[in-house]
């Protein structure tokens, strides 16, 4: 999915809003959020609202750069439907290029089911 990510003035609190729907997504399978964060952004909370996505589900949101440099934002348990926010010690996409946002499914069962991530972040420059 390519939606555009706003890079306004420095120090703008955004929401960034990506719908996922995902079909059989296997333990410790991936897929893709968004691609390309830019440089210069500073994520700082992630926020979930997710259907009920199957037993022994959890779903892991990751910043991944281009070398394959994976920093896990966190994790939400998505077996049951609901909503849940979490803010982050700000990670910094700086030197290491523009990074993939990325869901992993790091429960023990396949996840089926339509899932809104809410990127909090801010554009801080490079």
């Amino acid at each position: 999915m390519k939606e555009t990510f706003y890079k306004g003035a420095a120090g703008n609190l955004s929401l960034h809003l990506v719908t996922l729907s995902i079909a059989a997504l296997a333990a410790n399978a991936t897929t893709i959020a968004s691609e390309s964060l830019p440089i210069g952004t500073q994520i700082t909370g992630v926020r979930i609202i997710n259907d009920a996505l199957g037993a022994d589900t959890e779903l892991t949101v990751q910043v991944v750069d281009h070398s394959g440099g994976e920093k896990d934002l966190t994790a939400f348990d998505t077996a049951s439907a609901g909503n849940a926010g979490v803010f982050v010690k700000p990670v910094y996409i700086g030197d290491e290029g523009p990074s993939d946002l990325v869901v992993k499914n790091t429960g023990s069962a396949a996840a089926t089911g339509e899932v809104v991530l809410q990127l909090e972040y801010r554009y801080k420059g490079y």
